[in-house]
């Protein structure tokens, strides 16, 4: 179960909860031999779920459940209220911690442990809304740094020519192509990066780095952020992008597949992303990750005129 547990109800809480709503009232030596659970387990776990609201007592033994939707659904307005305020101090505590030690703290700081790399990668990478951008190279030592699950709506990534001498590199290529990434290939990159929504890069601090350790830089000062996006952009315009064939990997620019041209053809009728994504069974993100691959290669600004392009170019029947 475990379900409720971010409302503060624990494991044991919640077995000795669920129990209580089929029989809407009960004591405790009701309550024991149906969860499984010792008598002052249950009986510390039915004062809790009293002090939460959820069951009252009638001071004889025998406990009443508070409807849920009363019970839980007040303590979710409270937790909502007390997110809402954490959020409104969020500002001001940042304000604090860039601030606090000196007035670089913020927008250069260095990572050289692996506790901390890792848990700087984890919150970009949930807290990523619109691009992730990447230089890969070897030799590795962020291994899987990127989740393909991430739900982010595009994805650049650059690999160095010498990584692909990696077996696994191509597979991993393959798998990214295959959830709608776009992929580049450059015959040297200038280091390892990794850049989120255009507002926070991480980078090793050695060029050639091979483990953690001296560290990495996490940058987000705006100007070095923008510095650091421009020379993406650069590299990315000079490299070769990879697509899937039969027989694997191929460089140049990719060819338009019979699920593009499917694809293409929904869009152009009018059907919405999600069926689209039913026809094509896949997801509904891919779907929406393909289409922004397509506007690129076809030059174009909207769907609408993604669509006409296809059409013009014979592609799809108009």
């Amino acid at each position: 179960m475990r379900m409720l547990r971010g409302l503060g109800i624990g494991e044991q809480d919640e077995a000795v909860y669920v129990e209580l709503l089929r029989r809407r009232r009960a004591t405790v030596a009701d309550l024991t031999e149906a969860v499984q659970m010792a008598a002052p387990a249950v009986t510390a776990a039915m004062a809790r779920l009293v002090a939460l609201g959820l069951v009252t007592g009638d001071g004889g033994g025998l406990h009443t459940v508070v409807p849920p939707d009363v019970g839980l659904g007040t303590l979710i307005v409270q937790r909502q209220a007390a997110l809402q305020q954490v959020q409104g101090r969020l500002g001001e505590l940042v304000q604090v911690y860039r601030t606090g030690a000196t007035s670089t703290v913020g927008e250069v700081e260095a990572l050289t442990t692996p506790e901390e790399l890792a848990t700087w990668i984890d919150n970009m990478e949930r807290g990523a809304k619109r691009e992730i951008m990447a230089f890969f190279r070897p030799p590795y030592v962020l291994d899987g740094d990127l989740d393909v699950s991430t739900d982010v709506p595009a994805y650049r990534y650059v690999y160095e020519r010498a990584a692909l001498d990696d077996p696994r590199t191509p597979a991993e290529i393959g798998r990214f192509l295959k959830s709608g990434y776009e992929i580049r290939i450059a015959a040297e990159l200038p280091s390892k990066m990794i850049i989120v929504d255009r507002e926070t890069v991480l980078l090793p601090m050695l060029p050639d780095q091979t483990s953690v350790h001296p560290g990495f830089l996490l940058v987000r000062g705006q100007a070095l952020v923008h510095l650091l996006v421009a020379l993406f952009e650069r590299v990315w315009q000079a490299a070769t992008p990879l697509r899937l064939t039969a027989t694997g990997l191929a460089e140049g620019s990719p060819a338009w597949d019979d699920v593009d041209v499917a694809l293409l053809t929904y869009l152009l009728s009018g059907m919405p992303d999600k069926t689209v994504a039913s026809r094509l069974g896949t997801s509904e993100r891919t779907v929406q990750r393909r289409i922004q691959r397509l506007m690129k290669l076809a030059g174009t600004d909207s769907r609408m005129q993604l669509a006409w392009y296809a059409a013009r170019s014979g592609l799809i029947s108009p």
